[in-house]
């Protein structure tokens, strides 16, 4: 398993030219295979799209302050013992801990208002994370049946069977935010990609995934 779980790392590093079809055959042929490579692609799409952070504003003062100090001669020691200002010193450090606090503070606060839906009702996870109701719709009139499965449901294709409405299939999913890939199952066996998704991808098999997308 781990030799398989490497194969994966090396398919989406693209290190696997020579070896690339087989790595596909071996992991269609594996649901828990398929399961791994779609949530790894999963995580490569939405590190990409976060993009590096930047450091905190006492960083590099904290990083100093922990390099060793060059060697302070006995007159040094002395005058500073004498003349140094002490509750200037402590003062400093309150402040850049101030500092950093409200900097951080500030940019959770404004990251939860920019992603945050006024229209959406969210229930809230055992965790206390807050999900968002997404509702799917696939217009099938001749279906006897419709199901989405995706990897916020492990690809089951029993889990979450949509609700027909004079030929239109809906469903709607509590999410926690993140970026979803998943597809409909049409009469228990014909796997259908949502035509109306924003965004596609492949899932290595000659087909695409519809990609949704849960603000953050």
């Amino acid at each position: 398993m781990k030799k398989d779980i490497t194969n994966i790392h090396r398919l989406l590093d693209g290190d696997a030219a020579g070896e690339k079809e087989a790595i596909i055959r071996q992991i269609q042929d594996d649901p828990v295979l398929r399961k791994e490579f779609d949530d790894l692609s999963a995580a490569v799409e939405l590190l990409e799209q976060e993009g590096r952070m930047q450091p905190p504003l006492a960083f590099t003062a904290s990083v100093m302050r922990k390099l060793p100090s060059p060697a302070e001669s006995l007159a040094g020691r002395l005058k500073r013992f004498l003349f140094g200002s002490r509750v200037l010193r402590w003062n400093m450090a309150a402040a850049l801990a101030i500092v950093l606090l409200t900097v951080v503070t500030t940019i959770l606060m404004m990251k939860q208002l920019t992603h945050l839906d006024p229209n959406s009702v969210s229930p809230a996870f055992p965790s206390g994370e807050q999900a968002a109701m997404v509702r799917l719709t696939f217009v099938a009139p001749d279906a006897r049946n419709v199901a989405v499965a995706g990897n916020f449901n492990k690809w089951r294709t029993d889990s979450h069977v949509m609700t027909r409405e004079n030929g239109t299939w809906t469903i709607t999913l509590p999410l926690k935010p993140g970026v979803y890939t998943y597809m409909f199952i049409v009469d228990n066996k014909q796997w259908v990609t949502d035509p109306h998704a924003e965004t596609y991808r492949d899932d290595g098999f000659g087909y695409q995934n519809a990609v949704l997308k849960v603000a953050i």
